[in-house]
């Protein structure tokens, strides 16, 4: 079949169907309601055939980053496992440039978790790069040079030793673009690191049905995926390989990173085909759709004893949830979350309110996360709220 966005990476248009993707959107949310999961016929790419373009994801993120709540996004120092995973980062980029004075850019800094690890490592000539003002306003707070804009916009002309994308790839619709604007932001012999999840394992680390599939991750990568998007522009692999990230208690993430440098003559790239991702992408679906028929088991047992309920939580998984189960038939009450970003919202034209203002209701809370369900009953028991509490997965 012909895709309607071609590969990132070899620019083909030739691609197999793995699975439609849904999500049930707030709103005036400027991203897709759907895509297609489809993985490219020369170089096996897995990739979201979306007509979402840059400058929508832009916006996005720009004016509905979830990033922004330094205590629930990622990005920052105030989730302690995120805080481990920017100092483990910090210390491995430390450690390949073995130079303190390095200037150092990170693009899609977030709340600047990164650039205050790397500071503490001793390195100083920082700056972070974000398209949310309030992400970029968080770094400044830390005492660290940062700038609002994104790899597509105009950015000031100082050159970096070393240019750091850790967990943005994975967000760009054009990918080559995004090679093409870093390497103007390097100075010679300068180095670009690069981080993204690592969709070869995904099957390895289901904590939730289809968590990879996301309105924001639209690129799978693997390292052979980095290497024939990055080898395009004539960077070689000085250094590179696999990592697990901790993301909870006993929860892992799998991510590939790489250190690449700037060939000195230019040299041809001769394309790899990744034979094997397709393979454990299809895996990764089976597994998932497995996940979600037991939890749409559970929703449809649990509306069949009450009328209404209440739903805490409005991330990806609800999203899907809301499109893909019973839970799309059920009468809502009302929805909670606990990112400030999304209170005042409205998610089915039902608003999106704060935990307190839930006084009153008397429905089951069901809890539409797999990740943070216990933390979210523990604060609804501290609420003193007398509702019954169903998770997904019981």
């Amino acid at each position: 079949m012909k895709s309607k966005r071609l590969c990132p990476i070899c620019e083909m248009s030739e691609v197999d169907f793995l699975r439609s993707q849904k999500f049930e959107l707030p709103a005036g949310h400027p991203l897709a309601s759907g895509y297609d999961v489809v993985v490219c016929d020369q170089c096996g790419f897995v990739f979201a055939d979306t007509v979402v373009t840059q400058a929508d994801y832009d916006k996005f993120y720009a004016q509905y980053s979830k990033y922004e709540d330094a205590k629930t996004g990622t990005g920052g120092v105030d989730n302690p496992f995120d805080w481990k995973r920017q100092q483990e980062t910090a210390r491995q980029i430390a450690d390949f440039l073995q130079n303190p004075k390095a200037s150092i850019l990170d693009v899609g800094c977030a709340n600047g978790g990164l650039l205050k690890a790397l500071r503490e490592t001793g390195y100083m000539s920082l700056c972070g790069l974000d398209p949310s003002p309030v992400c970029v306003n968080h770094v400044l707070d830390l005492g660290i040079e940062a700038r609002q804009g994104s790899l597509f916009q105009p950015f000031h002309e100082s050159a970096y030793d070393c240019v750091v994308l850790s967990h943005t790839l994975e967000h760009v619709a054009d990918a080559h673009g995004a090679l093409d604007w870093i390497e103007k932001r390097l100075k010679p012999n300068g180095v670009v690191y690069l981080e993204t999840p690592d969709a070869s394992r995904y099957v390895d680390f289901i904590y939730a049905p289809f968590q990879d599939f996301n309105t924001e991750h639209i690129n799978h990568f693997s390292l052979i995926g980095l290497e024939n998007l990055v080898g395009a522009h004539g960077f070689w692999l000085a250094e590179g390989g696999q990592k697990d990230l901790t993301i909870g208690a006993d929860m892992f993430y799998p991510a590939v990173f790489g250190f690449w440098k700037k060939a000195d003559l230019p040299t041809a790239t001769i394309l790899k085909k990744d034979k094997n991702l397709r393979l454990k992408i299809e895996k990764y679906i089976a597994r998932s759709q497995q996940i979600m028929n037991d939890i749409d088991l559970n929703i449809a047992n649990l509306l069949s004893r009450n009328r209404s309920i209440i739903v805490w939580g409005t991330g990806q998984l609800s999203m899907k949830l809301l499109s893909e189960t019973s839970l799309a038939h059920a009468d809502i009450l009302a929805f909670v979350d606990n990112n400030p970003i999304n209170h005042g919202e409205l998610l089915r034209n039902i608003p999106i309110v704060t935990p307190d203002a839930l006084d009153g209701f008397d429905a089951p809370i069901l809890i539409t996360t797999l990740l943070h369900h216990k933390a979210i009953a523990e604060q609804i028991k501290r609420m003193n709220l007398k509702n019954e509490i169903v998770f997904l997965d019981e």
